[in-house]
This record gives structure tokens, C-alpha cells and sequence, in this order.
């Protein structure tokens, strides 16, 4: 990536300063400033067969060069940051081109569903078991940001969480310089936990053929059944260790009981550990 200069093509008459990037393969383009996931801000085409071995803009910022590999050929690509920040004004304002990338989008079931975790959220942060009055303030404690995205299918480590995490204090911090009626640097409100997971969250989830790829792996004959114990000491031995209290909690928030034994059959294949403990619906629908 390279920042094209101020001035001429680099940057807008209203000051917005443009990108230009290469991919790996075939692709280059321009990205308008800030890199916040916005899809509309970002424009991309094929400019090689094959490998784009290198990239250069001119002093000016009027001209992109790219070099390719095997094609022994450079190219020399004139910038149009208008046509650009059309585009990207096409695309909405706000959360707009966030929500678009959600499922069903405004109007479907999984935004919804986003907006119902995520009061859940705020009276789960104040205790779920009280009787005193709750005070919905629209905003999160960003310390319940790894159990929100797993609410809703997106399971990142604790090493992603922890990414996460840092990003959202610091979209948080520049919240509160911007408005001074927010107090709180430690939350989010709603579209920036929805900006937040649409950036974060895989372009493919977890499979059932990933799942059962791995209990193939982890059991001994092959056929992808594990004893109970077996899960267990692969949970707590393999990459991020899971067990103990961490196990407990995971197993509440999916099942409801944080006890191994309540929760996990004697014997488990990919099947069961998807449907009954993941809630994954697919199955039933690859059976039928």
C-alpha cells in the first residue's frame, strides 16, 4: 500500500487522502481514507494475469505503475479519486454500508437479532439475576465484546478477542473526544459494535466439514468419534488451551450447564458437537 500525496489526485478538495494497494495476484486499486471496512470506499481491478510483483505512484499522485512477474510487463494506470468518492457516497453515510453487508440487511432477522444480543448485553453487564431497576444507557462495557461476537456464531481466540479489544478502546477514546456528552471510554453503542463485528467476522464461518475434519484428526481410529475425555484433553491441550472455568463459561453461554459431564455425551462425532453443543442448523438442512 502506498499513500498517494496531497495535493492534485492525492487528496479531495475536501482534504480526504486516498490509498493506492496491490494484491499478491491481479489486483490493484484505491482505498479512501480512513480504512474503516467501508466496502464503498474501496475500488479494486484485475491489472496483471498473474502476479503483481510491485507498485509505484508518481510525485504527483496522478499515475499508478504496477509490474508484473511472469508477464515481464509495467503498466501505467491514471488515478480518479472522484470517480471514487462518488461511489462511496453512493454507498450511504453512517452504518449504512455496514448493515448492507449483513444478511437480509436492514430488514432481516439477523440485525435484529443483533439489536436483541445486544440490550441482552447491557442487562447482562449489570447482573442477570436482580431485581433492582436497570439502566439501558445504549451503551456496552467493551469487556463483553468476545461473548457478544461468539453469541453470534463468530468465534474468534483469545488472542483475537484481545485485538478486538484494543480496537474498540481506542474507537471508544475517540467517541468521547468527539462528543462531549458521552462519558464513558470503556463502551460501545450499537453501530460500532455492528461496525466492529462486520470487520472482524470471517467471510466464511466455521463449516461442518472443518468440524469434521478435526474430530477425524483428534480420534484414534479414524472415524471421527471421541470419548468425552478425549474432547476434553484436546480442548485443553491443543493451540489456545480451553478448560477449567473458561470451559465452564463457554458451555453455559451454548448449552446452559457449565458442567462437562451434563453437557457432553459419553461419546461425541462432529454431528452431535455441531448441533448440540455449537447450535449449528445446517445439518439437518444437508440431511433433509
Amino acid at each position: 500500500m502506498l499513500l498517494l500525496p496531497e495535493g492534485d489526485e492525492g487528496a479531495s478538495s475536501s482534504g480526504v487522502r486516498h490509498v493506492a494497494y496491490a494484491t499478491h495476484d491481479k489486483v490493484i486499486g484505491l482505498m479512501q481514507m480512513p480504512m474503516d471496512g467501508n466496502p464503498s470506499r474501496v475500488m479494486g481491478l484485475i491489472s496483471h494475469p498473474g502476479e503483481v510483483s510491485d507498485l509505484a505512484v508518481s510525485w504527483d499522485g496522478k499515475h499508478v505503475i504496477t509490474a508484473g512477474g511472469a508477464d515481464n510487463s509495467i503498466h501505467l494506470w491514471r488515478t480518479d479519486v472522484a470517480a471514487l468518492e462518488a461511489a462511496t457516497k453512493a454507498g450511504g453515510a453512517g452504518i449504512e454500508p455496514f448493515v448492507a453487508q449483513l444478511e437480509g440487511g436492514a430488514e432481516g432477522s439477523f440485525y435484529q437479532e443483533m439489536i436483541d444480543h445486544f440490550y441482552y448485553a447491557q442487562l447482562r453487564a449489570q447482573g442477570e439475576d436482580t431485581t433492582d431497576p436497570r439502566l439501558i444507557s445504549r451503551l456496552v462495557p467493551i469487556k463483553q465484546l468476545g461473548n457478544m461476537m461468539r453469541s453470534l456464531g463468530f468465534y474468534p481466540s483469545q488472542r483475537e478477542v484481545d485485538e478486538i479489544t484494543l480496537e474498540a478502546r481506542l474507537v471508544a477514546k475517540e467517541a468521547v473526544a468527539k462528543d462531549p456528552t458521552r462519558t464513558s471510554d470503556d463502551s460501545l453503542n450499537f453501530d460500532e459494535f455492528l461496525t466492529m463485528y462486520v470487520n472482524h467476522r470471517p467471510i466464511f464461518g466455521v463449516s461442518k466439514e472443518q468440524i469434521a475434519d478435526a474430530f477425524s484428526v483428534l480420534s484414534m481410529d479414524g472415524q471421527g468419534t471421541l470419548s468425552r475425555d478425549s474432547l476434553l484433553r484436546a480442548l485443553a491441550s491443543h493451540d489456545e488451551s480451553l478448560a477449567g472455568d473458561d470451559l465452564a463459561q463457554c458451555l453455559r453461554m451454548l448449552v446452559g450447564v457449565d458442567d462437562p459431564a451434563a453437557a457432553i455425551p459419553d461419546q461425541i462425532d462432529a454431528k452431535t458437537f455441531a448441533e448440540a453443543i455449537l447450535g449449528f442448523q445446517d445439518y439437518a438442512a444437508a440431511g433433509a
